[in-house]
């Protein structure tokens, strides 16, 4: 016989989850670990599983758009940040939309 631990991972969505469970005591002593994750693909009493990978991953980077300003007679001596924004707003969206398999989830998440 053999004791059951259930651990609940927190913060996924953030990266830090794991890495916050091993600076803890609670895994010591631990031969084997299984991750679960809910998932509105699986039904209710149930479980699954696969031998890849499963669900997500996180990456974070921080941008800095710089602006000039100007005047509305002159606008070709600005530089505008927002236009310059809304693009790669644009273009980080089309890796999701045109890149990656329609049938695998992948999400975007920006935080202005």
């Amino acid at each position: 016989m053999g004791t059951i631990v259930l651990v609940f991972q927190p913060v996924d969505e953030e990266g830090g989850g794991a890495k916050k469970l091993l600076e803890t005591e609670m895994l010591e002593n631990v031969e084997a670990i299984f991750g679960l994750h809910v998932s509105h693909h699986v039904h209710v009493e149930s479980v699954a599983s696969r031998s890849d990978l499963v669900l997500v991953a996180c990456g974070f980077f921080d941008a800095v758009i710089s602006g000039k300003g100007g005047h509305a007679a002159l606008p070709q001596h600005s530089i505008d940040p927002i236009l310059a924004a809304s693009n790669e707003i644009v273009s980080l969206q089309q890796l999701v939309s045109r890149e990656v398999d329609p049938l695998d989830s992948h999400v975007l998440v920006f935080f202005l």
